[in-house]
């Protein structure tokens, strides 16, 4: 999969309300104060998208304020979240 096929399925998915989260991602949210919702929406609006190399993928976009929010996915049936920064 190209990186703009990953972008344009993790923005699909993300529109669909088709997220996951991992623990790991979970455990993130809360350490750096992130919300369901900014993940959603920076996803739903990620403007990169990069292969890490081990079938997930690094995706950034904008959270709720603006700010960039980056969050590191498996497409899988739906979106799995791994982590979030």
């Amino acid at each position: 999969m190209s990186p703009s096929e990953a972008l344009a399925d993790i923005r699909g998915y993300a529109a669909a309300n088709r997220v996951e989260l991992s623990e790991h991602a979970k455990v993130s949210m809360r350490k750096r104060r992130v919300r369901y919702r900014d993940i959603r929406n920076a996803l739903t609006n990620a403007a990169t998208c990069a292969d890490q190399g081990d079938g997930t993928w690094r995706a950034s976009g904008p959270d709720l304020e603006g700010d960039e929010l980056t969050a590191v996915v498996a497409i899988e049936d739906g979106l799995l979240v791994v982590t979030v920064f």
